[in-house]
């Protein structure tokens, strides 16, 4: 007896409003987290002439980029319109999510991973980011201690990856003869507490990774969100090693906020920040 293949069945014989419930689930999803680094996929270093000074840190995934809805707005004119207004309509209600996993692993490697892109856009209401702490700094030297004067290099691997994101889009590997203008309504940065007990347990002291001598063990999720809380003051706080950066992040970010396991622990305004420096401009401009 021979057997028969089933056909996929047509998607413009659905109703409108059946397309636009499918449109809607994969603009709304997103994946689960990758359990380990190793199960994170191919990574690869920017090559040497797209690859910043202190740049060593960041391994980004090797595969290029697909949004959620790339490979359906392929298939016909029409559905790439009612995707777009799927995308327009999903927009103006700020449910895009737009989520990127973070794991930072034995302190010396940045592994960050989509986990929901739902399309290309220019604004983004709000990009949440998870910081999740993986292996052990025993034998390896952790890439915050401190520099020469300078931030640590994992404070410049930080400002690295934003400035890609800032200036690239989602695609942090793209070579683009223009840079891009990504808007952030919300920048929102969640350090996670690891399920498990890593074998030789976290540094209590707030400031553990600085302390000379340390050979073993992590620094606790508390200390790697006071930390990276300290290196966003620190660059919104325009320094002479943090300038282009910080102008970068306030033309671009109106909201930045910090939290432990889902609770607000600190937060930045750049939209009144951006109105407080310009009325003390304007008022000095105005008496010279």
């Amino acid at each position: 007896m021979e057997q028969t293949q089933s056909k996929p069945f047509p998607l413009l014989m659905l109703t409108r409003e059946l397309r636009d419930n499918i449109y809607d689930t994969l603009l709304l999803s997103s994946r689960a987290a990758p359990s380990s680094p190793k199960n994170s996929g191919l990574r690869k270093r920017p090559g040497e002439d797209d690859q910043e000074c202190f740049e060593s840190c960041n391994l980004y995934q090797a595969d290029n980029l697909e949004s959620s809805t790339s490979s359906l707005q392929l298939t016909s004119r029409q559905v790439y319109n009612e995707v777009t207004e799927a995308i327009a309509r999903l927009q103006r209600l700020t449910k895009l999510p737009y989520k990127l996993d973070c794991m930072l692993v034995d302190e010396v490697e940045l592994l960050p991973t989509w986990l929901s892109f739902p399309a290309f856009v220019s604004e983004i209401p709000k990009l949440e980011v998870d910081f999740r702490l993986f292996g052990d700094v025993e034998g390896k030297q952790s890439a915050w201690t401190g520099g020469c004067g300078g931030p640590p290099v994992m404070v410049w691997c930080l400002f690295y990856l934003m400035k890609r994101f800032l200036l690239r889009g989602p695609d942090f590997l793209s070579m683009v003869k223009q840079t891009k203008r990504i808007m952030v309504n919300e920048l929102s940065i969640n350090v996670l507490t690891p399920a498990l007990i890593l074998p030789n347990g976290f540094i209590v002291e707030k400031y553990g990774p600085f302390i000379r001598g340390r050979r073993k063990g992590l620094m606790s999720p508390e200390t790697l969100l006071s930390l990276m809380a300290d290196m966003m003051g620190y660059l919104l706080g325009r320094s002479r090693y943090t300038a282009s950066y910080a102008t970068l992040v306030f033309e671009r970010v109106q909201r930045i906020t910090f939290h432990l396991d889902g609770k607000e622990r600190r937060k930045w305004d750049l939209r009144t920040m951006r109105l407080v420096c310009f009325s003390i401009a304007y008022a000095l401009n105005s008496h010279v």
